[in-house]
């Protein structure tokens, strides 16, 4: 039985994988390694802990209303790495966008227009954009790249607009710029929404603070002066 095993395995190992599978492989953007959900594990050791506190009775029953408590509070938290990068790089995109529509206006094809957007710009969009460059080089058809590139929630709109040229005809750089400036109008708008909220937060704790000053230094005096004029 042995044999046969090793023989199987050696067979499975010298057969090669087919050609979709290996340009899956190469095409479509990397997979962030699999790692234990914190929301997940918190709903689990939620119900555990309460029954340790608690005991049974009435852990099971704190246990039951925490667990899906907490799976929900850490579910939408997002670790300030992640924002740090989704920030940098929706920062520097625009950018990067303007460096490729410069080489597409003078004839440059698209692998080019990445690899040139990539070279000048800095971490974490830069290797990003080198990567594509690399797809798009060695790449039959640049529509599986793009399909690949959709899923990437920071790089997608830069793959609709490349999908769009393609279908529609339209002058590809005309197609990236407009994605640029449409960009840079969302984050303008973002910006603005975000000094709003700041104006709004900032409000109650400044009543908090000016309301008993207010109180104290101007109707505190006003009532005691009042009462001082009383003859008694």
């Amino acid at each position: 039985m042995i044999p046969g095993l090793l023989v199987a395995l050696a067979t499975w190992c010298l057969v090669p994988e087919p050609a979709s599978v290996r340009a899956r492989r190469v095409l479509q953007p990397a997979r962030p390694a699999r790692r234990v959900d914190p929301a997940l594990a918190a709903a689990l050791m939620a119900p555990l802990a309460a029954v340790l506190l608690l005991g049974v009775p009435m852990g099971v029953l704190a246990g039951a209303v925490l667990a899906p408590l907490a799976h929900r509070q850490l579910g939408r938290l997002e670790s300030s790495a992640s924002r740090r990068r989704a920030a940098l790089v929706r920062a520097a995109l625009p950018g990067a966008l303007d460096l490729m529509v410069a080489a597409l206006e003078v004839g440059r094809p698209p692998v080019t227009a990445f690899a040139l957007a990539a070279e000048a710009t800095s971490e974490p969009l830069g290797p990003e954009l080198a990567q594509v460059a690399g797809r798009l080089a060695i790449a039959a058809d640049e529509d599986t790249v793009w399909q690949a590139l959709a899923a990437d929630p920071g790089l997608a709109p830069v793959a609709r607009a490349f999908r769009r040229a393609a279908v529609s005809g339209m002058p590809l750089a005309h197609v990236v710029s407009g994605v640029a400036e449409e960009m840079r109008r969302e984050r303008s708008a973002l910006l603005r929404e975000r000094s709003r909220k700041v104006a709004v937060r900032t409000a109650a704790p400044l009543g908090a603070c000016f309301l008993p000053a207010f109180f104290l230094i101007g109707i505190v005096p006003t009532v005691l002066a009042t009462f001082r004029t009383f003859s008694w």
